[in-house]
């Protein structure tokens, strides 16, 4: 019985420790095993922010080892309601340095995060995130989940 306590307040201290109020979202979608298609729009949705505040816009990529390439191209268009505001923008991700090695953090799995913009937002302020890939090849391989994630300054 005591193990089953201290595993639960172990537990409770690391989900109150990983807690960040300055994240207001934080969100993956993920890209099927057969590879993220060209085509294949992924799309995020901001609820509306409850606090005005400058916000940094983190994009977030997972890759396994069959990525095949040292970096990937991402075309980003996104729209911040209600004034209907429409920003596009092309972003480098250098992710295998020039051995050959994933730079990220993971062992099977690798982890990147690549800064996208600061953003002041009003109370209210709602956006509508669009990402694509930019590559050459149509169908892009060993890449498992794309992030967005959006934090007050």
């Amino acid at each position: 019985m005591k193990d089953k306590i201290f595993i639960l307040l172990a537990v409770l201290a690391l989900v109150v420790a990983a807690c960040d109020n300055q994240t207001v979202y934080h969100h993956y979608e993920h890209i099927t095993m057969d590879g993220w298609d060209k085509n294949d729009t992924l799309k995020f949705s901001v609820a509306p922010i409850q606090t005005a505040d400058n916000y940094l816009e983190v994009v977030e990529i997972r890759i396994d080892n069959t990525f095949p390439f040292m970096g990937l191209t991402l075309k980003v268009e996104q729209t911040v309601y209600p004034l209907g505001v429409t920003q596009r923008q092309s972003i480098e991700c250098s992710m295998i340095n020039n051995n050959g090695h994933p730079t990220g953090s993971g062992v099977s799995y690798y982890n990147y995060e690549f800064p996208l913009m600061n953003l002041d937002l009003n109370k209210g302020d709602s956006i509508q995130i669009n990402i694509v890939h930019n590559m050459k090849r149509e169908i892009m391989p060993g890449i498992s989940d794309i992030g967005i994630r959006l934090t007050a300054q």
